[in-house]
């Protein structure tokens, strides 16, 4: 073999080899983490931001309560997270009311007060649409769950709460954190939902974005209400990218 043609099939050899080594890179990609909140029953924009972000088996996602109500999709999301071994989900204030009124510890007034916070349609699917059996089963997975979350995504530390970190179950699902408070904790980055981001940023002309406030992030961008400017927003925890839909 000439030097030439020596020359040209190690250079061949080399470019098939990086080839190789870049296809073993792309099927090891890390798992990502992505965190959304207050999705209101809007199956369509749920299932639109697992495509948008690509969401895959090796991913988790991790949705901070108030998948229910207002909107008629709500117990097909709960389905969907039931089924899937990669979503957690925290408890929200819905759920508890949801729990207060068909749970076993049946609560005075908590009917009434679900209907009045659009509760309606998930009160009408589990009462009248599925079997006891089936309502038992969400209900027990609703009592389940829990209401924070402390995780670590690369070296970078959150608390995940529906609404504000509290020794107080009541106001970590109720409460609304105020935008100008310190931050809750030194060492970690608090992201809630509950309050609609222009509550937070005092915007009602935009198309509500996540906030970043001091130590705290809110990600609720309004589903589940009338407005035109709501978002389903999510963000990646590796890098905290957003994502909207």
């Amino acid at each position: 073999m000439s030097s030439t043609g020596a020359t040209v099939y190690e250079n061949f050899h080399k470019w098939i080899s990086e080839l190789h080594r870049a296809i073993i890179k792309l099927s090891e990609v890390a798992p990502l983490i992505y965190c959304m909140s207050d999705i209101h029953g809007e199956y369509d924009r749920f299932q639109k931001m697992l495509e948008l972000i690509k969401f895959s088996d090796s991913d988790t996602l991790y949705i901070i309560g108030d998948v229910i109500d207002r909107k008629p999709g709500g117990i097909d999301i709960l389905k969907q997270i039931m089924a899937s071994n990669n979503m957690v989900l925290l408890l929200g204030n819905h759920e508890q009311m949801c729990l207060d009124t068909l749970g076993p510890n049946n609560v005075y007034g908590s009917r009434a007060l679900w209907l009045q916070n659009g509760g309606s349609d998930t009160y009408r699917e589990l009462m009248y649409m599925m079997t006891p059996t089936e309502r038992h089963r969400i209900i027990m997975f609703l009592a389940s769950l829990p209401d924070h979350l402390d995780i670590e995504v690369g070296g970078k530390k959150f608390h995940l709460v529906h609404d504000s970190p509290s020794d107080d179950p009541n106001i970590r699902i109720w409460d609304r954190p105020s935008p100008s408070a310190p931050p809750p904790f030194p060492d970690r980055t608090v992201i809630v939902g509950h309050t609609p981001t222009c509550y937070m940023n005092k915007d009602e002309r935009n198309p509500f974005a996540i906030w970043h406030g001091n130590g705290i992030i809110d990600i609720d961008c309004g589903c589940g209400n009338e407005t035109l400017l709501r978002h389903l927003g999510c963000l990646r925890l590796d890098d905290m990218e957003e994502f909207y839909t």
